[in-house]
């Protein structure tokens, strides 16, 4: 019997065959995490999905991670985890940062392969943040641009680590563009291991979700909303509007916010 509903998928192999049953739930894990593995003993394992091949399945157990045979398995049930909202609970967004009542909005379209989004990364760090972290509301949104071959991955596994922790989410974003001369297609899974090892998270898990189609259809989103935008460069910047196009100095910006700040007074 397989029930398919919005937040709970349950597979369990009573009148299927057990290796249709394990493909479904492996299919379903892609965007349903799974908490509880259910064992032929009657054993339930309840935990956090990690992947699986055609012959195994991988959990973490609190801070163990333990491989079942397929054979072992009668049942797999997903439920998709409260962290995967955002505030108000909306979607988990691609990071925000300052001051979230503000009046003064500035929404950052950035593609984490792009140097000039990398630059503007430093900009903010730097100099932006410091100055009007406590007075304006920043908000990124993904554009992975075509051309770029590890960006869209990359703004993919960002959502991922976002569900983590806003902040882990952020700190990703600046791992990955402060790298980007290392980066390669080739050496992006080791890059998203190493991050994910560092920051006490499951790497199995971190390189599942790049395969998820939830963080997926997140990412294009923002992409396709980029689009309606007119979004054709990164980094865009709309201060309240006003865009800010791939190259500009702080002191072009820095107008831009401190004329916006003036009119919401």
């Amino acid at each position: 019997m397989t029930v398919l509903g919005d937040y709970t998928v349950l597979v369990t192999s009573y009148n299927v065959p057990m290796r249709f049953a394990i493909a479904i739930a492996l299919f379903c894990a892609a965007s349903c995490p799974a908490d509880t593995l259910t064992l032929r003993n009657g054993q339930v394992v309840r935990g956090t999905y990690l992947g699986g091949t055609a012959r195994t399945v991988n959990m973490q157990v609190e801070d163990t991670t333990k491989t079942y045979d397929v054979t072992e398995v009668t049942g797999i049930e997903f439920t998709a985890p409260a962290a995967a909202t955002g505030p108000a609970g909306g979607p988990v967004q691609a990071g925000v940062e300052g001051r979230a009542d503000s009046p003064v909005r500035v929404i950052i379209y950035e593609d984490l392969q792009c140097p000039d989004c990398a630059a503007f990364r430093r900009m903010l760090d730097e100099k932006i943040l410091p100055k009007y972290g406590d007075r304006v509301f920043f908000v990124h949104r993904d554009f992975p641009l075509a051309k770029h071959a590890w960006a869209r991955p990359a703004a993919i596994a960002a959502r991922f680590f976002a569900e983590q922790s806003p902040a882990l989410g952020l700190e990703f974003r600046r791992y990955m563009m402060a790298g980007q001369e290392n980066a390669t297609p080739e050496n992006f899974n080791q890059r998203v291991t190493q991050f994910a090892q560092a920051h006490g998270v499951a790497p199995d898990a971190a390189l599942a979700a790049v395969s998820n189609p939830h963080y997926a259809e997140l990412v294009e989103k923002d992409y396709q909303d980029g689009v309606s935008r007119g979004v054709v460069h990164t980094p865009t910047v709309f201060v309240n509007g006003q865009p800010f196009i791939e190259t500009f100095t702080f002191e072009e910006i820095s107008k831009g916010i401190d004329s916006a700040l003036a009119q919401s007074h």
